[in-house]
Parts: C-alpha cells; structure tokens; sequence
C-alpha cells in the first residue's frame, strides 16, 4: 500500500492482494511503501536496495476524535472530518526492525523506505521485497520512477522546520539519568532522526539550562554550547532561544506572564524585569561569543492572547534591550502585538482567517511561518491519527502557496511523565 493509506488494528490483506506497487520520487528523496501481512508467527523481510530502512509499525490507540476546533470532541460534538469513529487502533508508530517481526492479533505491518541517492540517473527501477513466514514466501515489487527534480539537502536554507522536544523525556523515557553520557548520546539520536525528518530548527527550554540562585539566574554555559555543536554536528542551522517568561498560575486567560524559571515573580515587576534582563544579558554573550547572531531567534512567552498582550510588549521590549539586533519569534494567539514580534507563527487556520493582517507584517518587514499542535481540528490540516494521511503532506504545499517561511509543531515527544505513548493517545491538557 502506498504511504497515504491508514492501517488499521482490525485491517485485512484483500482477497487479491496487489503484489506490486510504482510510484515517482525525486532524487535525494525517499521511495517508500507499507505491507500489511497475516501470519501467525515472525516474518522475515529482505529488500534488495542499498541503504533499505524497514520498520515494524506498531498500533497505537485512538480513544477520542478530534473536535472541530481541536483537542477532543465536546460532549454532543461530532466532527465529520475525521477517517474513522474512535476508539480504533491504528499502525502509526515506527520501530526499527532489525530481525524478524512478531505478529500482534495475527497481523504484522511494515513501512519499507529506499533512499534514492542525489545523484542516482532517472529512469525507472524494479525493487524486490522478499517475505517468509514460516514455509511461506512471497516476492513484492516496489516499482520506482525516478526523476531529475533533486531535492536539495537539509540547509539554512530549505524551509525552516522545528518540532519542540522534550530533553526531559529522552532521559525518563529511555531509563537514562538526566545530562549522563548515556543521556547526551540518547539526545544525539533524537537529533540524527530529527534532521532525517528535514528538520534544520531546534528548540532550547530554560530547564537545563538556567539555575536559581538567591541572587538571580545563572546559565549553565556549558551545556547550552555542548548542546548547539549537537544539533549543528547532526545538521540543523537555526536555534530558538528559550521562553524566558510563563503564564502567571493556571489561569489561561490571566493578564499577566511570570518569569520562567521563577513562576511566582511576576516578570512585569521591577525585580522581574531584573530576572528577564539577566537572563537575556548571559544568553546573548553566549550569543556574541560564539558567533550565533544569525542562526538566533528569541521567544518571549508561548502563545500570548489579548488578554495578556500589554504585558507581553512589556517583556519583549526588555528582552530587545539586553539582546539587541536578536529576532523575536512567537507562536501568537493575538493580533495586536505588531512591533513586538518579528518573526510571526500563527496557527495555519489563524493565517488565513487574518491573512491580511500577516502579509501586512510581512510588508513592513516581518517573517512568517505557521504552526499545529492540539488545533487546528475540524477539516483544517493537521498531523493527527484520525485525519487523512494527506493533510501533513499539504501542510508544506500550503508553505509553498503562501510563501509561509517556516513550520513549528508540537511536539516531536511531548508526552505525560505517567504516560506510555505507546498504550495512551488521549490525555488531560490545558483544559482540552
């Protein structure tokens, strides 16, 4: 089957199963296609390409549908742009296969990806899949047409791609204690599968990298340059600076944000803004030290609403103080914060409900990206379990159509520390 095509816990293979499949790719792209097999004991996959990855795709739950906004379905709610009625299983998590793979309810599926080299010659090649189950064999065909189109390697200068991760979890869920030797290979993974994603952008959070001490925030220099030369050394070009502020308690609505790493100051106050300005002084020496200037891009506080949007430019225009000549960038939830934000990330359906407000920005000198993360729900486009597979390839056709100059979601590992993603989709989150 091709990579479009859900697979389901309860799928059947067809009474005439297709046995060969074509599709098109461009150099320096990726050849790939799923296989659903029935077999009661392993299976043995053998694919006669160089550099051939195969995963087990393992089926993970699905306990609620999407509401039309986002998040879950409200009580009474149904969204009719959903592929399936929850609760189902699909096969959507991707493990490495590296021996034979075990059926799980008599059903084993795969994903199979050839890369196909920058420099390989068009034209059309044959690829076999080999299947034993037992005494059972089967040969598949992955049929390619390769083109000239060359798809350019991960740059500063392909589209600006980041997917927030969590340093926390690649520790807690892998059994690693925080910042080993263990833990900083384990990141370095992350960071290698990332930039295999085409991701060039990564994030930086304040845990980890800034202390409270009785006199004020310390940043641990040494982990922020060991943690850049990872990601630089595994390809990627930008770096968000961290949040340095946070709402004021759980009040989503609240009018005012705290320091981050503090979140009982509130980070309008005069002690507050002296909490902000250090942190924002020892990070951009950081900055100037090490030649990042042009790599940088600083977050003020995540999604800021109306309500919060004079407290907002307050704390940005701290930040331009002590970081100057530093891009802000900001995932915004609010119109009125034009001078403050450099760098725009609305929600892709905030984009084109207030598209002419954004090329407006973008006239007077603005950048513009998009982002997903629990929303956009309903028919929106959005990489989510119960939506078309189509709508994550659309996303960057929507890049495209609109010269959006950048991609954030969230996020890459972003689950509950009680949470096995594996066994639980659906969890509490802000309210949703």
């Amino acid at each position: 089957l091709d990579n479009l095509t859900w697979l389901y816990g309860d799928s059947t293979v067809p009474a005439r199963p297709a046995k060969t499949i074509e599709m098109d790719v461009a150099r320096n792209g990726t050849a790939s296609a799923q296989v659903l097999v029935e077999a009661d004991g392993p299976v043995a996959v053998k694919v006669a390409a160089r550099g051939a990855r195969v995963y087990q795709l393992l089926a993970v739950p699905v306990e609620k549908n999407t509401g039309l906004v986002g998040f879950i379905e409200k009580k009474g709610e149904v969204n009719p742009h959903v592929t399936r009625r929850a609760p189902f299983e699909v096969f959507d998590a991707m493990m490495p296969l590296t021996g034979k793979a075990e059926p799980t309810g008599g059903r084993v599926a795969l994903c199979v990806q050839v890369p196909i080299p920058a420099g390989s010659r068009p034209g059309r090649r044959q690829i076999a899949i080999d299947l034993t189950a037992g005494s059972e064999r089967r040969r598949l065909t992955l049929r390619v047409n390769v083109h000239a189109a060359r798809i350019p390697p991960v740059s500063a200068k392909t589209l600006k791609y980041t997917n927030w991760f969590s340093l926390a979890n690649m520790a807690s869920r892998h059994g690693v204690c925080p910042w080993s030797t263990d833990h900083w290979q384990m990141i370095r993974k992350y960071a290698r599968l990332m930039v295999y994603g085409r991701q060039n952008t990564f994030w930086l959070s304040t845990g980890g990298l800034f202390s409270v001490r009785r006199y004020g925030p310390v940043l641990d220099a040494g982990r922020l340059r060991r943690l850049v030369k990872l990601f630089t050394g595994a390809g990627m070009h930008y770096i968000e600076g961290p949040h340095l502020a946070r709402r004021m308690g759980k009040d989503w609505h609240t009018d005012r944000f705290a320091v981050g790493i503090k979140p009982d100051l509130p980070a309008g106050s005069g002690e507050g803004a002296e909490w902000i300005g250090s942190m924002a002084r020892q990070l951009y020496a950081e900055i100037v030290r090490n030649g990042w200037q042009g790599r940088w891009m600083q977050h003020v506080t995540d999604e800021p609403i109306d309500e919060n949007a004079t407290d907002y430019r307050l704390i940005a225009g701290i930040i331009r103080k002590h970081m100057p000549g530093v891009r802000l960038i900001e995932a915004a939830l609010c119109n009125d914060l034009a001078g403050s934000i450099d760098i725009w990330v609305p929600q892709n359906w905030g984009y084109e409900q207030d598209r002419k407000f954004f090329e407006r920005q973008r006239a007077l000198g603005d950048e513009i990206w998009h982002y997903t993360c629990c929303q956009p729900g309903g028919p929106y486009l959005n990489r989510l379990m119960d939506g078309e597979l189509l709508r994550p390839a659309l996303l960057h056709w929507g890049n495209a159509l609109y010269d959006l100059c950048g991609f954030l979601h969230w996020g890459l590992n972003q689950y509950r520390s009680s949470q096995d993603p594996l066994r639980q989709s659906v969890v509490p989150h802000a309210g949703g």
